[in-house]
């Protein structure tokens, strides 16, 4: 009998459909065990469902939304500390793997956990950091033979925890390793060899690179400064966040319009480019964002679709 083929670790947007369509299921069944009437028991249900649809709406009439500093501090989970962040996040490090056209699974050699630089100082309080990516290392290495994948390429794995402000308190972020070779630019630092008529080589070794555009600029990128009204915000750092919140990177005016966080900057083939994440939307010279888009010298920010909401404009260089 043939293998069937491994199926892929579920998506966590999947998993939470799946658990509200449980929560729901097994509300309903309570509800059945105590009014033994399937007609009954789905009428309450029925209700119940629009008593929390109607205490939505009336939380965001009085202005309290995602963006409410009671409900960010609820999102962060402070009271996670970082060695529970840790742990939650090994359990779910099987997200990075891929699935082949085989429907086999491929593992990456090299896996980031990106986390708070709160949450990393707490963790490195209790052990070094070599020591934690050392057994993260080891325990993914049990992940990948539990579940039958194969290493992308032949050598050892590293899983290496990584600070970034852009992941919030009590989370975590995992995402793959970039291994990369320099070219030219390593010739000054790599070892030299002899090639078969006796001259002198130069031999260059990969080098590997971790993608930590959020926690410093990469090289090349140019200065982006917002100009709005009064106010000026610049960064060179790829994954820049702007708005009224403290904990952006490119502070915006406290206008209603504008989310605590409401877009995001990255740098990218040679570009910056925008992409909204606050619940009123971003225009750039009048052209709502619908994914993202790339900016130029002279671009008119528009923070929300109203006419009379704030507009910054975009120097680059």
């Amino acid at each position: 009998m043939a293998d069937r083929p491994l199926r892929p670790p579920m998506p966590s947007r999947s998993r939470k459909r799946w658990a509200v369509v449980a929560g729901i299921a097994g509300l309903w069944l309570i509800l059945l065990g105590a009014t033994h009437s399937i007609v009954a028991s789905t009428a309450l249900l029925v209700l119940v469902a629009a008593l929390a649809v109607g205490s939505l709406r009336t939380l965001r009439h009085l202005g309290i939304d995602r963006d409410h500093p009671w409900i960010q501090r609820a999102a962060t989970r402070p009271w996670r500390d970082g060695n529970e962040v840790l742990q939650l996040a090994l359990r779910h490090v099987p997200e990075v793997f891929v699935v082949t056209p085989s429907g086999s699974l491929l593992a990456p050699n090299l896996v980031e956990l990106r986390m708070n630089p709160a949450d990393v100082a707490s963790l490195t309080e209790m052990m070094e950091l070599e020591v934690i990516n050392s057994s993260a290392s080891e325990l993914y290495e049990t992940k990948v033979a539990a579940h039958a994948a194969r290493l992308a390429s032949p050598g050892p794995v590293d899983v290496s925890i990584v600070a970034d402000p852009a992941v919030p308190v009590g989370r975590y972020r995992l995402k793959q390793a970039r291994r990369a070779s320099f070219g030219h630019a390593a010739d000054d630092v790599a070892a030299p060899r002899r090639d078969g008529r006796g001259h002198g080589a130069q031999s260059v070794a990969p080098t590997l690179v971790r993608d930590v555009m959020t926690v410093e600029a990469p090289r090349g990128a140019p200065l982006l400064r917002l100009l709005t009204n009064d106010c000026v915000a610049e960064t060179r750092v790829s994954g820049a966040r702007a708005g009224r919140g403290s904990e952006v990177e490119l502070p915006l005016p406290d206008e209603p319009t504008v989310s605590r966080v409401h877009a995001e900057f990255t740098f990218t083939e040679g570009q910056w480019r925008i992409t909204s994440l606050g619940r009123n939307g971003v225009l750039v010279n009048e052209m709502r964002v619908i994914d993202e888009h790339a900016l130029r010298d002279g671009d008119l920010i528009r923070w929300g679709p109203h006419p009379d909401a704030l507009v910054s404009k975009v120097e680059v260089g």
